[in-house]
């Protein structure tokens, strides 16, 4: 007969180790699709206002001809005191001359005060798609400017802007 403690923790370590493995599986599969990621941090948790945060992508790490998901990624704090944040950016993908302007209001929690994103504690990191079906279609260095559009002179809670590159 087997002592049903010695039982319980024989399922409790093999249900661990089936978590664990799935966790590791399923988030080194998706960090398989990210080709290019980069982040600014703003000292003292604050983005000026009209401090514009540049991102230079380098085509050595894409494949020409190939859709790939651009997204804007953004941390903040607790002391963020809006629920919202409108962001002003510029690319220059389709054209090396031409920089192309796009704003967006992103909501950063619910009416409610819950805020959105993962993270737990005072930080939380929001992901959003800018772009779908981005195709390089030349070997260079790509620009993707990003500044707020709060009017804040210095924008306290936002910890990190950034930019992650998928391939679809």
């Amino acid at each position: 007969m087997t002592n049903p403690i010695r039982k319980i923790l024989k399922h409790n370590i093999l249900f661990s180790l089936f978590c664990l493995t799935f966790c590791l599986f399923t988030s080194s599969c998706g960090e398989q699709n990210i080709v290019y990621s980069d982040f600014h941090e703003f000292r003292d948790a604050g983005w000026e206002q009209k401090e514009m945060v540049s991102f230079e992508i380098d085509s050595s790490f894409f494949e020409l001809n190939i859709p790939y998901t651009l997204s804007l990624e953004l941390t903040n704090n607790v002391n963020y005191p809006y629920k919202n944040i409108w962001v002003f950016t510029q690319c220059d993908i389709d054209n090396d001359s031409t920089f192309t302007p796009l704003s967006k209001e992103i909501s950063l929690a619910t009416d409610f005060g819950k805020w959105l994103g993962s993270g737990f504690g005072t930080l939380y990191q929001s992901s959003f798609i800018l772009q779908n079906n981005v195709i390089f279609k030349e070997k260079r260095n790509y620009s993707i400017k990003i500044e707020h559009g709060m009017q804040d002179e210095s924008l306290n809670g936002i910890e990190k802007v950034g930019i992650k590159l998928y391939k679809k």
